[in-house]
């Protein structure tokens, strides 16, 4: 079975919106560009309500997908997540668009139930879950490598929630600026975009944007990695 990583993204505060169709529109065009270069199975789409899904084939693109939808948001608009690794399949189709269900589903609701449920509990700015499927991992690895995934989506959340605080602590500008970066751009081409000096930049990257950006270094590392074990296959 080919693990995938399903992702569901809902609207934080959805009802509070002023004007919801722009909301809307800004949401729909911020996913497609964070979207860009990941080699997605299933591009970010909008579905009922508040709410946005996508497939990744490796959990470093599902999250890599979900960092920079964060940082490239504008202020008063986010985004909360649900990630949930394991079987992805089509069931039918509905107005030519593929229907999916799979246990990667089942799990990314769960992850963003809990996600929900962490920021009712009072931890405001907690965004992203992520949910392994232990059983189809055991098929796909064996029992001893995948004896630890409860451990492995603890550690995982775990860096979330760090990260969900830093994100969530930055000002608009430095959140744009990083998330250029992440998108590839330059030092230069993200400085020309928000209008401050290449120095500016250079020591946002150095400073406080630093953990998120070797973070994102990571992230593509293990995204590469499960590349290159497909591959291999």
């Amino acid at each position: 079975m080919v693990i995938r990583y399903a992702v569901i993204a809902d609207i934080v505060g959805s009802r509070d919106l002023p004007d919801r169709a722009r909301a809307q529109r800004i949401f729909v065009d911020v996913l497609a560009r964070a979207g860009e270069g990941l080699n997605l199975p299933r591009s970010p789409y909008a579905t009922v309500g508040d709410e946005f899904q996508a497939v990744a084939d490796g959990l470093g693109a599902a999250l890599t997908l979900t960092l920079r939808t964060q940082l490239l948001l504008p202020g008063a608009l986010s985004l909360r997540f649900g990630v949930g690794a394991g079987e992805v399949r089509e069931v039918g189709a509905a107005d030519g668009v593929p229907v999916q269900d799979g246990s990667a589903w089942w799990l990314a609701r769960e992850a963003i139930d809990c996600a929900h449920a962490a920021q009712d509990a009072g931890l405001d700015f907690v965004r992203t879950r992520v949910r392994l499927d232990a059983e189809a991992s055991e098929d796909r690895v064996g029992p001893a490598a995948c004896g630890t995934a409860r451990e492995r989506e603890r550690m995982a959340n775990a860096m979330l929630t760090l990260r969900d605080q830093t994100v969530q602590r930055m000002r608009e500008r430095p959140r744009r600026l990083i998330g250029h970066l992440l998108m590839g751009a330059t030092q230069v081409e993200a400085a020309v975009a928000e209008g401050v000096t290449q120095s500016a930049v250079s020591a946002l990257a150095r400073g406080t944007g630093a953990g998120l950006l070797e973070a994102h270094s990571l992230l593509a590392a293990v995204t590469d990695g499960e590349r290159g074990r497909r591959a291999s296959r």
